[in-house]
């Protein structure tokens, strides 16, 4: 009997140790799969990352060829000299901040001179430039031909010539960047004919009284106000110019010249930014909520903002990214230096801000 019991037990204890030695095995292929699997999707992320960083290399090279690779490092030690029209300007005082910065970032020297919107002013610092050897000449004329004597001197001192914002009428400079002055009307008469065909309920018959604000020392500042006014005479014969006065380009004059109009009035169109918040100021003073000013050429936080929140008077501004002429002046000047063809007129592209799209120009 006992060794039938011994009999059993020894089954049950091999029964036992087959059962263990079987579960023992079952656990270390567990692991070792559970661990083969973890390395395989890490493999793959792997995998998967490195193909991610590639593509997106790829598209970054590929973009960055679409767009033309520029060396600007035949920039570096130039000696450039600069005039612009008139730092008085904010608009233009933003250009010069653009231009001595990155010519900074180039390698480059540069002055920004104020040409105060005069030609005898900018042709003496023209004369300067040239006495001084400087490598380039960057020049925002006032007028096509009031500089073109100090510029001839430089051609003759074979010194090389970027214009920029105005015109030159010698076709003698490396290039011209710039923006189309009569577009610059045009897109603003139609927004003002557009905003007052929908809101006829204030405008009737599509009419309205309008107020011009020039410049009339800036020939491309009139061919703004005459283009403005080609349009609206050929499209809205019931808006009438009742009014047209000079800014001066600041806004002080604009100001005085609005407090002066004593004919009712709906509108202000002003060729400069200066005039258009001169206009603003007058207008406020005055009370005049309804009143709606336009500007043709603005950019930066004051005009952004205005229109971001809804300001009762200023309507809408064509849009002139101070940075983009800037930059296509270096990238002109750049492509000459390193012997490459630079188009002779490059004219940036230009837009129409108000309330509704000005987040397409302006992060607030």
């Amino acid at each position: 009997m006992k060794k039938v019991i011994a009999m059993l037990l020894a089954v049950v204890m091999v029964f036992a140790l087959v059962a263990c030695s079987s579960g023992s095995k079952s656990e270390t292929t567990t692991a070792a799969e559970t661990t083969t699997a973890a390395e395989t999707t890490t493999a793959a992320a792997e995998t998967t990352t490195a193909a991610a960083e590639t593509t997106a290399a790829a598209a970054a090279e590929t973009t960055a060829a679409a767009a033309g690779n520029i060396d600007y490092s035949a920039l570096k030690g130039k000696k450039i000299g600069c005039t612009i029209v008139y730092k008085g300007d904010e608009w233009c005082s933003a250009l010069a901040d653009n231009l001595a910065s990155m010519g900074t970032q180039y390698g480059a020297t540069i002055n920004v001179e104020d040409g105060d919107i005069n030609d005898e002013t900018q042709s003496k610092q023209i004369e300067n430039m040239v006495a001084n050897k400087v490598d380039m000449i960057f020049c925002d004329p006032a007028t096509p031909d009031g500089c073109t004597e100090a510029l001839q001197k430089a051609v003759d001192a074979n010194i090389p010539i970027v214009i920029y914002d105005g015109y030159w009428n010698e076709d003698k400079a490396v290039t011209t960047i710039t923006w189309d002055q009569p577009t610059t009307g045009e897109l603003v008469a139609n927004y003002l004919i557009d905003y007052v065909n929908k809101n006829t309920d204030t405008y009737k018959d599509g009419a309205a009284n309008i107020v011009v604000l020039d410049l009339k020392t800036s020939t491309h500042c009139m061919e703004r106000e005459e283009k403005f006014k080609e349009v609206l005479a050929a499209k809205a014969p019931n808006l009438k110019i009742i009014n047209t006065q000079d800014c001066n380009g600041n806004r002080e004059t604009g100001a005085n010249a609005i407090t002066n109009i004593v004919q009712p009035f709906d509108f202000v169109a002003s060729v400069v930014d200066n005039g258009a918040w001169g206009a603003i100021s007058a207008i406020q003073a005055r009370g005049l909520d309804n009143v709606k000013v336009l500007s043709m050429g603005a950019y930066g936080k004051e005009p952004f903002e205005a229109l971001h929140n809804q300001d009762p008077n200023y309507l809408a501004c064509v849009v002139v990214d101070p940075k983009v002429v800037a930059q296509g002046v270096y990238d002109a000047a750049a492509k000459y230096l390193n012997g490459e063809s630079v188009e002779k007129l490059t004219n940036i592209d230009l837009y129409v801000a108000d309330s509704s799209n000005v987040t397409d120009f302006w992060q607030f």
